[in-house]
């Protein structure tokens, strides 16, 4: 089955104390790669950025700085929390692996999507991205 990894970018990618140039962290970058690397998922965007295009354009290219594979879609934006977003993404796509990182639960406590919450203040750290990794490993 497939492996989704449900991204936002905001306190996951970056974070009050490491946002580069580009508003994206280097070392929240290297934990998403392990992430992809480790967990063999693949990303589908649920941030906010998936709605600009410049803002998806710095994330491309940090993406391909990183050797990260580019989302492979992004979730609708509908009307309701993001927890609403991947469950209507997963309705249209079929079943799969999912794991969702990030900062805010935003519903996802009323459903059985497991999500991994980052802080603004650290983002994705080293241990949160352990963390993602064991919720693929035990699904």
């Amino acid at each position: 089955m497939r492996r989704i990894l449900f991204l936002d970018v905001n306190g996951v990618l970056n974070s009050r104390f490491d946002s580069g140039a580009d508003g994206l962290g280097e070392s929240h970058l290297r934990q998403l790669k392990r992430i992809e690397d480790e967990a063999g998922c693949v990303i589908v965007l649920t941030s906010s950025w998936r709605l600009a295009d410049d803002l998806t354009a710095k994330l491309m290219r940090a993406f391909d700085r990183h050797g990260i594979p580019i989302w492979i879609d992004s979730t609708p934006d509908v009307s309701g929390d993001r927890a609403e977003e991947v469950q209507v993404w997963i309705t249209e796509h079929g079943p799969c692996v999912g794991v969702v990182i990030d900062d805010d639960y935003d519903g996802f406590e009323k459903t059985e999507i497991r999500c991994v919450q980052t802080s603004v203040d650290h983002g994705l750290t080293a241990d949160l991205a352990s963390e993602v990794i064991r919720a693929f490993d035990s699904k």
